[in-house]
């Protein structure tokens, strides 16, 4: 009889560590899913952020070079945000265009520069966002667990890279304030 015990005891015990390490493995599993989830709501706010300081920057800019800039940006971006809601809609995943209030406060603020003063704000802000995506964007493209993500990710990598060498051009461009 003990010794029948210890057997059930044992058998009792290993499928407990069984059931254990399969709601590891699959909450592992669960995790890594979030992180292609968490990469196409990151991506989709940062384009439908571009595309509203965008909008402001095609109303205040001064140079022609970055009223040019931001129109080629927002053709992308907007072509980036339908397609990141084609590809999350596939996916079952619901995104969100809500801002944060960095973001939010952001465009108040630069909704009160113009001229030269606006361009250089606007366009150094565009080499932080898209050097932003860029990491953002390879990371998924490396690590993602979805191929479909990952295989999107990988598209966009050398076209933004492209805005980061772009903006940085004009930022060179943008006439420095004058010190009184």
């Amino acid at each position: 009889m003990k010794w029948t015990g210890k057997l059930c005891f044992i058998a009792l015990a290993a499928s407990m560590c069984l059931c254990i390490a399969l709601a590891l493995a699959q909450s592992g599993v669960k995790i890594k899913a979030d992180g292609d989830a968490r990469f196409l709501q990151d991506a989709f706010a940062s384009c439908s952020w571009k595309l509203a300081i965008g909008n402001l920057a095609l109303r205040q800019a001064a140079s022609k070079e970055t009223k040019k800039f931001t129109e080629l940006m927002i053709a992308d971006q907007d072509q980036i945000c339908r397609d990141l809601k084609n590809l999350s809609d596939r996916k079952g995943i619901t995104l969100s265009e809500d801002r944060d209030i960095v973001r939010q406060n952001t465009i108040t603020f630069m909704s009160k520069e113009y001229g030269a003063a606006f361009d250089r704000l606007y366009v150094s802000l565009m080499v932080d966002e898209h050097q932003r995506d860029v990491v953002l964007y390879r990371d998924e493209a490396e690590k993602g667990r979805d191929d479909d993500i990952k295989a999107f990710a990988g598209k966009f990598i050398k076209r933004l890279e492209e805005y980061v060498g772009m903006a940085k051009k004009i930022l060179v461009s943008i006439p420095q304030p004058m010190l009184k």
